[in-house]
């Protein structure tokens, strides 16, 4: 068994949605997390420097250098990038980061991230300096083999801390011509296994900068020569090692790792940005891989994503807020089913309506934010549901459901998960929207007073939140671009109802808390009428929302980019609200009250294949698909 990169299930499968009638088609090409197409490149010189080693022309009969193909984009804080924000791309292998757009003279542009130092050391690097950092706990992800809960003995990277140059200044004597025979366990202590010591692991260089050995075999396979894809199959060095690796932090430790189904021997050393693996009883052109760092890196700092590496494309279930059991007095959740009705989701007596989903490849950590009434009839607050919650039922015992607003000037229970509240006397907090990547939400909140409903933004601790509007006006519905970028969302700043966008600057961005502020603010839709409930399209080009044009609300579309190309989906004398998109991005579910009272439907994006879904004579409100 190999240590190179797992094998996902099936590629890049398209999401099952939940109604059968809703048969899938093509997806558009392009990069964004959950659109279906996070395997293709994110930026163009990500596929330059991928092709160069791991193309199908000239990998034939060696390991990976990066992986097998992308499986995770993103726009990641960085203080020197454009409004502190950074294209990077996820290998199995490593990460590509994309820090100036503008310089191209190397390698395409693209660099490659020292995520080892940062795994070992648990320091995220903020910026260029090197003090400028996110402290976190350093990763128990095993440097190599199985997965942490199938494989016990190996070393996590944080094992190696004690023998690894970080800031410092750790560094190990020169030992050329000798061999390699130290051992180094999951605790970090190192041990002799002479009988390890074999001839190929003799160490052939000493890196002078940080003061570490390299064994003969490793030294070897950051040396080789083979075919390469510059445009043309050549022959020439595969890797520039510094580039690829960076400099080494540990020396070479022989260690114990679950591989499949067996435990073997693996000797590992750790580089700033990868880390080498020599397994001898590998078949050859395998005895010395790239480990999954990139996999390794992705666990640690997206614990809550699941392994897109591994997993098919997330589903979601089509939601909505009915009142078909409470009377008419208040709304509850409910899950869309096949019969016409829907699944009871929350009981709370009081109004509870979803809004934005936390979406993971392990259904397991998806989880659900909605705007609630339930501590105080008064005032709408931001709760969290997690997947017991929201499948089998929400009580007020429930220990999946987490409030994540506290604007009424109560605390969080004192061993509740999130320590952060928001103190600001009693306020509505609604709209709650979680980023792509779930480390930011989006909300709106009037507690600023003075009649306006601003944006604010927070990570899930709930810590200090920023306000990123002051108008005074009301500002509703926001929603994320699916590379993090850009917000849009509704205001009635000019008089009425219209679609706006802006890109979002981050002064801060850890694990305490967020700071930002919205640049390059553009109005989309600019007319006498109406536009509301916008959300965009899972890959980003296109907003759907409701506009009252014609005295009653219908289905409309336009492109993210400046609101050209608008389109109208729904032409009734009733009222088609609210639309959401399918996780592929096909369909459209709405609410309309065509038939007397409101119900849910679903469409194609091409408005065609129109289907009424829920069907009683209660209201069926604010459907929630995808976003």
């Amino acid at each position: 068994m190999m240590l190179g990169t797992l094998r996902r299930r099936g590629g890049a499968v398209v999401a099952a949605v939940m109604l059968g009638a809703l048969a899938l088609t093509a997806l558009p090409v392009g990069a964004a997390p959950f659109d279906g197409n996070r395997s293709h490149f994110a930026d163009p010189g990500f596929g330059t420097v991928w092709t160069r080693t791991d193309s199908e022309s000239v990998r034939g009969g060696r390991s990976w250098y990066w992986g097998p193909e992308p499986w995770f984009d993103y726009a990641e804080f960085y203080r020197e990038g454009e409004n502190s924000l950074r294209t990077v791309q996820y290998f199995d292998k490593a990460r590509m980061e994309l820090n100036n757009p503008a310089d191209r003279s190397s390698n395409a542009g693209v660099t490659n991230g020292l995520l080892v130092k940062e795994l070992v050391s648990g320091r995220v690097q903020l910026a260029n300096n090197p003090y400028d950092y996110d402290q976190r706990e350093p990763a128990d992800v095993p440097v190599a083999g199985n997965p942490r809960s199938a494989n016990d003995s190996s070393p996590g990277y944080g094992a190696f801390a004690g023998v690894a140059t970080i800031e410092n200044g750790y560094r190990d004597l020169q030992r050329l011509g000798e061999t390699v025979s130290t051992t180094l366990d999951r605790s970090g202590n190192l041990g002799l296994n002479p009988a390890l010591a074999l001839p190929e692991t003799k160490i052939v260089q000493y890196n002078s900068v940080t003061g570490h050995n390299i064994p003969q075999v490793l030294w070897d396979f950051m040396n080789l020569r083979g075919k390469i894809d510059t445009g043309r199959v050549e022959s020439g060095p595969v890797v520039d090692w510094l580039f690829a690796m960076g400099l080494p932090i540990t020396d070479a430790y022989w260690t114990r790792a679950q591989v499949g189904g067996e435990t073997k021997d693996v000797l590992v050393q750790l580089f700033e940005r990868r880390v080498l693996t020599y397994v001898p009883t590998n078949p050859a052109g395998y005895k010395v891989e790239m480990g999954n760092v990139g996999q390794h890196y992705f666990q640690w700092r997206y614990p809550h994503l699941g392994t897109p590496w591994a997993a098919p494309e997330a589903s979601l279930p089509l939601v909505y807020a009915s009142d078909i059991d409470t009377g008419g007095k208040y709304w509850e959740l409910y899950m869309a089913t096949y019969n016409g009705g829907g699944h009871r989701i929350s009981q709370n007596a009081q109004e509870t309506v979803a809004f934005s989903w936390r979406r993971s490849w392990d259904p397991g950590q998806v989880r659900l934010l909605v705007d609630s009434r339930r501590s105080n009839a008064q005032f709408r607050q931001i709760y969290e549901f997690d997947p017991p919650a929201f499948y089998d039922g929400d009580y007020a015992w429930n220990a999946g459901v987490r409030r994540l607003s506290y604007s009424d000037g109560t605390q969080p229970p004192p061993n509740g998960p999130w320590p952060g509240y928001l103190p600001n006397g009693t306020a509505n907090d609604y709209n709650a929207s979680y980023s792509p990547d779930g480390t930011k939400i989006v909300f709106v909140s009037d507690r600023m007073g003075g009649g306006g409903q601003e944006l604010f933004i927070m990570n899930p601790s709930a810590n200090s939140p920023t306000q990123l509007t002051g108008e005074g006006c009301v500002n509703e519905t926001p929603t994320w671009s699916p590379d993090g970028r850009r917000i849009y969302w509704a205001s009635n700043c000019d008089g009425d109802f219209d679609i706006y966008r802006a890109d979002i600057a981050y002064n801060n961005d850890t694990t305490w808390g967020v700071d930002a502020h919205l640049v390059n603010t553009v109005n989309l839709t600019n007319n006498q009428s109406d536009d509301r409930y916008a959300r965009v399209s899972p890959d980003g080009k296109t907003i759907a929302f409701s506009g009252n044009r014609e005295g009653n609300w219908n289905v409309y579309t336009i492109n993210t980019e400046n609101g050209g190309g608008e389109r109208t989906l729904t032409i009734s004398l009733a009222n088609d609200d609210a639309p959401t998109w399918s996780p592929d991005g096909v369909w459209l579910a709405f609410a309309s009250d065509r038939d007397g009272d409101y119900e849910i439907y679903t469409m194609r994006f091409d408005s065609s294949n129109v289907a009424q879904i829920t069907n009683n004579a209660a209201q069926d409100r604010w459907p929630l698909w995808a976003q």
